[in-house]
């Protein structure tokens, strides 16, 4: 009955919270003096407020699952989303507030409301899951597990055992590991994997079957799945049940489908959204502050050897798109016809073609390169959505076509104007460790990363070690 009951029990949650918004919202008009006893026309706009409150709060809490009872949450992970919801709530609040006119809306009003609706949210979830822990503790709101064993479930059900507050108790295990019954036997009661299941699960109090066998018996598992479908038993597999390769699995939803899907990509979505953002605002307002230097670059290109300004060229996008890439032409008019007939000066190792002097490079173009400067058109190709202001460098087809297999990952997201490689050294790296670069960056991407990248990035221009 818990699972039947936490839905409802985690609507009602997100529904008192929206309640005590709505009282931090009036006592802060009420403490301002903005609040009067009479039906005047301001009163009336508190009340349209507080009903845009109403479902932006909701929406908000429930997208956060802020009513889930949190049971494996840190303190830090709630009070985090309480700060994302809040902020993102009082922004959205002071938008339409100077849509609608409401000029009684300030900024310190805003502020006060804020703190106070933080300071009630965070404490009354955190108090609550104190209470909670207590009383699971004291054995109360608990749950009974039967956990089907080898000896690589040991940690799950150490975890399971030294975190009491979580409120599951491990009522039995389902083993022949000779490790798991020497280091649990004498704790819990472990049946053989040969003792009939239902007869298990229907004599004891078990509430949930967790499933953590590394071996994968398909036929097994639907037995085992139908037999506690039968009497309304939970069954969860673990998720490294189905690990491949270091790839765990999630559950993904399409048109109110689910797959088990794997990614060794990026998938904060919120945070990727925020990058695609953050990439289409910075390149305009950068495009914008740097156009007089456009035409300056743009001039000096044409009076150096009077051929075009830009240079695009087919670059490979993610999972394999072609675009063109533009930058500022740092070489002569023909120098990829020229770049065959010296490619044996080549100093790159790898698929890329790189000299240290390359003749091909003009007096502006050795300066733009220097200062990377030649970059900046790319800007155009992140307002496109080709590139991204942070991404692995974008290669060229001939180069892709002599990639190994495994490097093709690099193209699993979209291209960047500056990366890990720009700001590390550029020509003296390996191209093995460039690859290895961008293979990190992806397993380890966050906007904190590209915040520090870009900001290591300005400091290369200024350097001038570009080549």
């Amino acid at each position: 009955m818990i699972k039947e009951r936490e839905p409802a029990l985690e609507r009602i949650s997100v529904l008192i919270q929206v309640g005590f918004t709505l009282l931090s919202f009036f006592f802060i008009i009420w403490v301002s003096g903005n609040y009067t006893d009479g039906q005047s026309i301001e009163n009336k706009e508190h009340l349209i407020v507080a009903l845009i409150i109403v479902p932006l709060w909701f929406g908000l809490l429930e997208l956060f699952e802020l009513g889930a009872m949190a049971r494996i949450q840190r303190y830090r992970q709630i009070i985090k989303k309480y700060i994302l919801v809040i902020f993102a709530g009082s922004l959205a609040l002071s938008f339409t507030a100077q849509l609608l006119g409401y000029i009684w809306v300030t900024s310190n009003m805003l502020f006060a409301f804020a703190f106070l609706n933080f300071f009630i949210l965070a404490t009354q979830k955190l108090a609550g899951r104190t209470v909670l822990k207590y009383l699971r503790r004291k054995g109360y709101n608990t749950r009974m597990l039967l956990i089907v064993a080898d000896e690589s479930s040991a940690d799950f059900i150490r975890q399971i055992k030294e975190t009491e507050e979580w409120g599951y108790r491990i009522r039995g295990i389902m083993s022949d590991s000779e490790d798991i019954i020497k280091e649990f036997g004498e704790k819990f009661s472990v049946y053989s994997e040969s003792e009939d299941f239902a007869r298990i699960i229907d004599e004891r109090v078990i509430d949930e079957v967790f499933y953590c066998k590394q071996q994968f018996n398909s036929v097994y598992i639907q037995k085992m799945i139908q037999e506690c479908r039968e009497v309304g038993i939970s069954f969860h597999i673990h998720n490294k049940v189905l690990s491949f390769s270091g790839l765990s699995p999630k559950l993904y939803f399409l048109n109110h489908q689910f797959f088990i899907s794997f990614r060794n990509t990026p998938e904060n979505y919120l945070a990727l959204k925020i990058k695609g953002t953050l990439d289409f605002f910075l390149s305009i307002l950068v495009l914008i502050l740097i156009s007089p230097f456009i035409l300056l670059i743009a001039l000096a290109i044409k009076l150096d050897d009077g051929g075009p300004v830009f240079f695009k060229q087919v670059r490979v996008g993610k999972h394999g798109r072609l675009f063109k890439c533009i930058k500022f032409r740092t070489m002569v008019t023909n120098a990829e016809e020229v770049q065959e007939k010296i490619m044996e000066l080549n100093e790159q190792d790898g698929p890329v073609f790189k000299i240290k002097n390359d003749p091909r490079i003009t007096r502006v173009g050795r300066f733009l390169r220097k200062t990377s400067l030649d970059e900046l058109p790319q800007f155009i190709n992140v307002l496109a959505g080709d590139m991204s202001i942070v991404g692995p460098r974008p290669p060229i087809p001939s180069e892709v076509k002599q990639y190994q297999r495994h490097l093709k990952r690099r193209l699993s997201i979209n291209p960047g104007i500056t990366c890990i490689w720009q700001v590390s050294g550029r020509n003296n790296v390996p191209f093995d460790k460039w690859m290895e670069m961008d293979m990190e960056y992806i397993d380890n991407w966050s906007l904190r990363l590209d915040f520090i990248i870009m900001l290591k990035t300005v400091k290369v221009i200024f350097d001038r070690n570009g080549q």
